[in-house]
Order: C-alpha cells, then sequence, then structure tokens
C-alpha cells in the first residue's frame, strides 16, 4: 500500500469513489476534542458496545464523540458544552454511529464487497491534510502518522479501507431509490394546496387572575375521588417542588491534569494539591490559597466559591466528596477529569420535603383555577367567533402595531400560505384539526368553530385559499421535486436496512459508560 501512495504522489485526478467522502481523517486528526467524562475509571468501562460478541473499543467510543462534539461546537458555538452533549445524548449518538458502521462492514463483507488498494490509496491521496501545494505528498502522509499518537500507516489505511466498503454499501441502497412521475405530480399536488390565515387565541392562563375560588369548591373537589386523585396526580407532577435534595454550598482548588496525561505530570499536579492541603491544614484560608494557587478561570478570583448545588451538577467523584463532607471541612485531594481538587463545605442544606396533606388545598385551588380560566377561555373565543359572523376578524380584534409590554388573554395574528396537506399551522404550531377545517374550504371566510390549539383556544379566518393546478408544474420544479424525493427515499432505504441489520444483531451498550457524569 505505501509503494502505491509513493508511486502516485506525483499528480492525480480528482475522483470520489461511489460518491462518498472519506472522513476518517478528520476523526483522527481533528483539532482535540472533548474529554467525554470520568472514562476508563474501572473495568466496567472498557468496552462502549458489543455486536454479537464483538468489542467496539473505549478508544473507538473517544474518537467518534469527539467527532460528534466538533461538529455540534462548529455549529452552536459557546453554548455547547459537555453538560448539553450529555443532555443532547451524544454518547448514545456516537455508540449508535460505530454500530450501524460495524453492521455494515459485516454485510458488505457478508454480499461480497471489496476495496483494492489502488482505491484506498486514492481516498488518502484526496485529503489536503496529506497535500502540499495541492498535490499528495508521502512525506508529508507519512509525518501526519507519525505525528498522532503513534497510529500507524497500517491501522489507519485499514481504517479508510472500512469506510469505503461502508460507503459501497450505502450507496447500493441509494441507488435503489426510484421516483415516479406520479410521486412528483402528487407531491407538487399537496404542496401547492395552501391558505393564509388570520387568527385570535385566547390564553387561559392570562385568565386565572379573573377566576374566583372559593373554599367551598375546594373542599367539594378534595371531598370527592376524582377530585382527589387529580390533586394526587398534580403533587406528583410538581414533585421538584416539593421534595428538595441536599444541597452544599462549596469552594474548591483545581489543580489541572489531563486524565491520560503521562505519570510525570500526574505526579506534578498532585504534588501541587497536597502542598495547597498543607497550608490550609497550617491555618491558611481556604479563599486566599484558591486565589493564588487554583487553576480554574471561573472560579479562582472567588476564592473558589461554586454557590449552592445538588445532585447532578457536579462530575460524580467530586459530588460524592462535597456531600460527604461537613461544615467547615477541607476534603482530601479528589481526582475527576478536570484533575486534582481540594473541597471546603460551607453550609449544608438538608433534604426537605411538603407532604400531600400539607398541600393538597394549595394544589386543589391551583387546578380548580387552571379549570374556571379554560372554561372562561373557551367562552370568550365562541363569543368572539359569534360577533366575527359576517365581518372581518382582524377587523375586531387588529394585530398591534407594536407588541405589548402587558400579557393578554386575546392574541391576534396572521400567517403567510402554508401547505394544508400538513398539521402544522405557522405561529400556532401542530393543529389538525383546524388544518383539516381549513383544506374542506374553497374560499377564504370565518372556520365556523372554536378549536383548541396548544395551550389556547383558537378562532380562525381563511384569508386567502390557493388550489394547485398541474398544467402550471414545468420542468425546472418537476427536476427539483424528484430530487428531494430521491433523497427522502434513499434515507428511508438506509435507515430501514440499518434497522434490519440491528433487529438481526445481538447489541450491547456499556451503560455505565452512557450514563457516567459528563
Amino acid at each position: 500500500m505505501l509503494d502505491k501512495l509513493r508511486d502516485s504522489s506525483r499528480s492525480f485526478g480528482s475522483y470520489l469513489i461511489f460518491g462518498v467522502i472519506i472522513l476518517v481523517f478528520v476523526i483522527y486528526f481533528g483539532p482535540g476534542g472533548q474529554s467525554c467524562g470520568d472514562i476508563g475509571a474501572g473495568s466496567q468501562l472498557s468496552w462502549a458496545a458489543k455486536v454479537d460478541g464483538e468489542e467496539i473499543s473505549l478508544r473507538d467510543f473517544r474518537l467518534e464523540y469527539d467527532n460528534l462534539y466538533r461538529q455540534y461546537q462548529a455549529q452552536m458555538g459557546d453554548r455547547f458544552d459537555p453538560q448539553l452533549a450529555q443532555q443532547m445524548g451524544i454518547r448514545t449518538s456516537a455508540i449508535d454511529r460505530l454500530v450501524t458502521r460495524k453492521l455494515l462492514i459485516r454485510e458488505a463483507k457478508r454480499m461480497g464487497i471489496a476495496t483494492t488498494d489502488e482505491e484506498v490509496a486514492e481516498a488518502i491521496r484526496e485529503q489536503p491534510a496529506f497535500q502540499k501545494n495541492g498535490h499528495f505528498d508521502f512525506e508529508t502522509y507519512r509525518a501526519a502518522l507519525r505525528n498522532w499518537q503513534g497510529i500507524t500507516p497500517a491501522r489507519f489505511e485499514a481504517q479508510v479501507r472500512e469506510d469505503l466498503l461502508v460507503g459501497k454499501v450505502v450507496n447500493q441502497l441509494r441507488l435503489s431509490a426510484k421516483v415516479t412521475d406520479d410521486e412528483i405530480e402528487s407531491t407538487y399536488m399537496r404542496e401547492n394546496d395552501r391558505a393564509s390565515i388570520a387568527f385570535v387565541r385566547v390564553l387561559p392562563r392570562e385568565m386565572e387572575k379573573e377566576v374566583e375560588v372559593t373554599d367551598e369548591a375546594v373542599a367539594a373537589l378534595l371531598a370527592s375521588e376524582d377530585g382527589k386523585k387529580r390533586v394526587a396526580d398534580e403533587y406528583e407532577a410538581q414533585e421538584w417542588k416539593y421534595k428538595t435534595p441536599k444541597r452544599v454550598r462549596a469552594q474548591h482548588i483545581l489543580i489541572k491534569v489531563e486524565e491520560d496525561a503521562p505519570e510525570a505530570e500526574v505526579k506534578a499536579a498532585e504534588e501541587k494539591i497536597l502542598a495547597a492541603k498543607k497550608e490550609i491544614d497550617e491555618g491558611a484560608d481556604f479563599g486566599e490559597v484558591a486565589r493564588r494557587v487554583s487553576e480554574d478561570v471561573a472560579t479562582k478570583e472567588s476564592g473558589g466559591d461554586l454557590g449552592l448545588f445538588g445532585p447532578g451538577s457536579m462530575v460524580k467523584p467530586f459530588e460524592d466528596a462535597a456531600m460527604a463532607l461537613e461544615v467547615g471541612q477541607v476534603s482530601d485531594p479528589v481526582r475527576s477529569r478536570f484533575g486534582f481538587h481540594l473541597i471546603k463545605v460551607n453550609e449544608i442544606q438538608p433534604p426537605s420535603e411538603k407532604k400531600l396533606e400539607e398541600v393538597q388545598d394549595e394544589l386543589a385551588r391551583e387546578i380548580l383555577a387552571k379549570d374556571g380560566s379554560r372554561d372562561a377561555a373557551r367562552a370568550r373565543a365562541q363569543a368572539i367567533l359569534r360577533e366575527a359572523e359576517g365581518r372581518s376578524l382582524l377587523e375586531i380584534h387588529p394585530i398591534p402595531e407594536e407588541p405589548s409590554e402587558e400579557p393578554s388573554p386575546v392574541v391576534s395574528g396572521k400567517t403567510d400560505a402554508f401547505p394544508v396537506s400538513s398539521d402544522f399551522v405557522p405561529r400556532l404550531g401542530v393543529a389538525s384539526d383546524l388544518v383539516r377545517a381549513v383544506a374542506g374550504m374553497d374560499a377564504p371566510g370565518l372556520v365556523g368553530q372554536v378549536f383548541e390549539v396548544g395551550d389556547a383556544f383558537v378562532v380562525a379566518e381563511v384569508l386567502t385559499r390557493e388550489k394547485p393546478d398541474l398544467s402550471k408544474l414545468g420542468e425546472t420544479e418537476r427536476g427539483e421535486i424528484r430530487e428531494r424525493l430521491l433523497q427522502r427515499k434513499r434515507n428511508e432505504a438506509i435507515q430501514a436496512f440499518v434497522d434490519r441489520l440491528k433487529e438481526d444483531a445481538k447489541v450491547e451498550t456499556n451503560e455505565a459508560l452512557v450514563s457516567a457524569g459528563f
């Protein structure tokens, strides 16, 4: 393989094997990604997933995770951080991609699909990172591999070969997608059956203050079995409000060191944190030491103050140590994925809980206020509908030129034209019943009923109604629709194929890895 690269490194035409763009170099050689938690802390994290017993390594998971992390960070900027990545399930996505890749490689081999050395060589030659002055340079290639954490040319080329196999399977699936003229014309008819509407929304939540709830009504609700159940269900839904876990107010000192740092760096960081601990044990103020030696830029100037936090706010080793301390106590050094910490707890707020019996009157009053506001909002919307008969809806409730600073229970608006084949209405959201009613109208006019859409009651008037004319479907638009339908069918074919492979395989995911602290 190296001979093929060396011999053909002078000049090459640019082409893509079966339309596949090889991204493996981005994964292996891209800028450093984010650590994905305290990975490797224990034998339970020695693998990420298994496909029919064949392991997907922790190293491959890290590379895939880092690649995904960089993609999201490029789109979202500084808003994207490890905590958000955890909330979005990036770890699960990374594992799913690796499982899918392994299944497709295995299926390619079963189908007898192969990749030649020349195809692998050409894919590598096309990578800009291996080029000098726009052409592949063998020495640049070797230097890049040599500088990357010991990866060998053989390993890298094997990865490219497998990526090409995946690309060939995917390309076959893409080629299987077909679009007929009938499908194009049906899509054109659906997309061009359109309407625009004016609407008035009546919001129950803005009418709660108009509802009077009496003590007698509260007592009556709590006396009925249905009422008791509703109150109990509401208590469960608002459990977060009535059950507060233990929280602590703490400071910390951080000496940074990477999880996989050489032993000498780890030892140097440990010595620094132990020296800080010695100072504090001998009477130095924790905050002053933090300001002087801590490497946590966000908290250093405030003496390491972390404020008040509870379970789930910190990485697990840090949280476990903090929650075990007494007020005024300083921890021994704690190792997390960020480095070594010293933690001092300054306040403990014990867990608290309000029983259902303590808050049932409050909850019953909330339920009755919501019921009353819904009834009042529905009645207001019905009155608006009657008032609008034979008149323009926006004449009765015009759209304000400037938004009001005070919230109002009645809000007017209008939409641009939208397809009535969808359940979605711009500015209102999913509104299936409303869309069906609008689709059934052949001309502008008041829609003769009140609709419940999301958290509001809606009165609507059709402003424009556009019916499709197939004779206006030109070749350019026909081609655009064909391409969109093809892309959708290709994606569906690939997804269905992968789903079948997963159904036929035994896939295990290391849940300890997925649920580890961010």
